[in-house]
């Protein structure tokens, strides 16, 4: 009993493991740019045992985003919980997403909307987070940084139009990711701000600028 429970121990920290470095992998060199082989040499593991464990490189970037995803929603909870308001969230997630964008090759982007599996589970994350996201703006409607004016049910449409243009048009090629978020998400969220939420913006991009 004591063998079986410290393997599944083991496996658990192992599969742990695997994610870390293949995501590490991936963002450095791009999805299609890394082998499980390179995964398993990383690890110093077998490809057999890799392959015990993920299937295929598809449901490792799969477990993998939904790793990175949850822990983003742990951190920005965490954040919301200590007192700050919306803005406050909202700038905080602006500015986990550039430390992330400033580490991450380009064409892991690229590469992230040729996998099915992962663009449906982003397409079904976005359906069911869609009452949360409504919630969350209305809020800040009432705090008064959002205007009341906006069909906030819109927003998530136009920010994935804005996205698909974005990557079917290769402007990851021409400008860099962090120039291309920064650009459209700070300008779209510009327009739904009130001056007071306008003032906070221009506030962290001064900030930022000066870092």
């Amino acid at each position: 009993m004591q063998v079986l429970k410290e393997t599944t121990s083991y496996r658990a920290s192992l599969r742990g493991r695997i994610i870390e470095c293949a995501m590490q992998e991936f963002a450095m060199h791009g999805i299609r740019g890394v082998r499980m082989d390179d995964i398993a040499s990383a690890l110093g593991i077998s490809k057999r045992t890799l392959y015990e464990i993920f299937r295929d490189k598809e449901t490792l970037l799969f477990e993998g985003v939904k790793v990175y995803e949850q822990r983003k929603k742990e951190m920005l909870k965490e954040y919301s919980e200590a007192g700050h308001h919306v803005m406050d969230i909202i700038l905080e997630a602006y500015r986990m997403k550039m430390e992330e964008v400033r580490a991450v090759n380009p064409a892991f982007y690229i590469d992230l909307v040729k996998y099915p599996k992962l663009d449906l589970h982003m397409k079904e994350n976005k359906l069911h987070t869609h009452d949360d996201f409504i919630a969350f703006m209305q809020r800040g409607v009432e705090e008064g940084f959002l205007r009341p004016d906006v069909n906030y049910d819109m927003i998530p449409h136009m920010f994935d139009a804005i996205g698909q243009y974005i990557l079917s048009n290769q402007l990851i090629q021409k400008y860099s990711i962090e120039e291309l978020f920064s650009n459209y998400f700070l300008t779209a969220l510009r327009g739904l701000c009130t001056e007071e939420g306008i003032r906070l913006i221009d506030e962290v991009v001064s900030n930022t600028k000066t870092q």
